[in-house]
This record gives C-alpha cells, structure tokens and sequence, in this order.
C-alpha cells in the first residue's frame, strides 16, 4: 500500500520522528533504521512496520505501507544529514536464540559506533548472541543500529548481569593485566562468554575478578586498540 504525506504536522510522521528519543523508543517498543540494505535485511526477518521514502520501492509486501514524502520531510524521520532516501520503522523484537554456546558480553560500552560495530561482526562470525549490561548505550541508537549495517535485524539481542548465563559456560574476558594469556595460547573452549569492556575502563573489576580466563592481544608502538576491532579479532581467534 502507497500513501502520500505532504505535511510535516502528519502524526505517522511525528510518531517516526519521536523514535529518534531513547524514551520513546522505549515507550512505543520501535525504532528507525535507514538505508536499501538495511530495509532488505529488515524485510527478510519480516521486521519492517512502514516505510518512508522519496521514491516507491518495489516488490514491498501490501501489508506494509510506504509513505511517499519529499526529501524535506524525510529528514525529519531521518538521522543523517543527507538520506539516502528510505527511512523506516521497526518493532523491537526480543529474538531468542537457538543456543548460547558462543556469546559476547559487552560490558557498559559507551559508544554506539562500537555497539553496532561489534554486532555486525557478531553475525558475521557466527555468534550466537550478544549480551549487553546495564550501563552499556542504546542497541537502538540510530548510530548503533547504522553501524550494525542490518545486523540488529538477525542476531540474537539479550540484556542482563552475566552471572544470569554464565552456568556451564567459560568467561572470557580481555584484559591487559600481567595475568592475562596471550590470544595465542588460548585454549578454545566449546562454551564461552567472551566479555569486553568500557573504552575508557575496560571490563569491570568484580566481572575481571570473577572471570575464568583473561586474555590480551600482543601490539606494538601504541597502548590499546579500539575496542570493536579488539572484539573482532577475539571473537575471530574463538569461533
């Protein structure tokens, strides 16, 4: 179904736009992700609820209405400066997964770059979820969800303390203590959590003290890496 919008006073409109707030994401369970890819990937897992766009969109199911609306009035629902013309929203689904046999914890990360960042890779290497702590930002931050580049749409999305799923499972966590194990001589084990940190921080001492394993990874010439590209060369070294 198409349908127009010319005024940027529209309640769909002004409920889209909304959703860029923590807060109202929170109340109505939606957020807004932007981009063809995205869409696709949103599509597959039948979590797109409308759409807004400049152009129609083909091969969109009639259940789902795009609203054609001109490039002014998308940069109202839109999180970047210059669109790239498809803006839509989604339901917040709590995906369970099918096993938790390979986990990352991500432990009170700040930036939403890293957040989505880190997702992406998740899936990419076949994680089977991700764990994020209180503390940690929005996994629906429009910065988070962009950097996820769809990735948010597939891979399992679990909150919560890590003593909750640690049972049966090893905890990993990446440390740059003179305790940890270099990445090299690290056993594989069958069942981890591999749990990383703040980025200014690091993991938290009571989840570092606790922890069954730390490892860290060999560098030269500077002090730490980023923590997304840390997490990826971890979670590349454990699969």
């Amino acid at each position: 179904m198409i349908k127009e919008i010319t005024s940027k006073d529209n309640n769909k409109l002004k409920h889209a736009a909304s959703l860029k707030e923590a807060k109202y994401r929170k109340e109505y369970n939606e957020f807004l992700s932007e981009g063809k890819k995205s869409l696709d990937m949103a599509l597959q897992a039948g979590n797109v609820k409308e759409i807004f766009t400049v152009k129609p969109i083909k091969n969109i199911p009639d259940d789902i209405t795009q609203y054609l609306v001109k490039e002014e009035l998308l940069k109202k629902v839109s999180s970047v400066k210059n669109p790239e013309g498809i803006v839509f929203v989604c339901n917040i689904v709590n995906r369970k997964p099918k096993k938790l046999n390979k986990v990352v914890y991500l432990d009170h990360i700040n930036d939403p770059g890293n957040m989505g960042t880190i997702m992406r890779t998740a899936l990419a290497f076949d994680y089977d979820a991700i764990i994020v702590s209180e503390g940690s930002c929005d996994v629906y931050n429009d910065k988070a969800v962009a950097a996820s580049k769809g990735a948010i749409f597939s891979l399992p999305v679990l909150f919560g303390d890590i003593n909750e799923f640690r049972e049966g499972r090893q905890v990993i966590v990446s440390a740059l203590n003179e305790k940890a194990v270099d990445i090299n001589d690290l056993e594989k084990p069958k069942s981890f959590i591999l749990v990383v940190g703040n980025e200014a921080n690091g993991v938290t001492k009571e989840i570092l003290d606790s922890a069954d394993i730390a490892t860290k990874i060999e560098i030269k010439n500077i002090d730490s890496l980023n923590v997304a590209i840390a997490t990826g060369i971890l979670m590349d070294h454990l699969r």
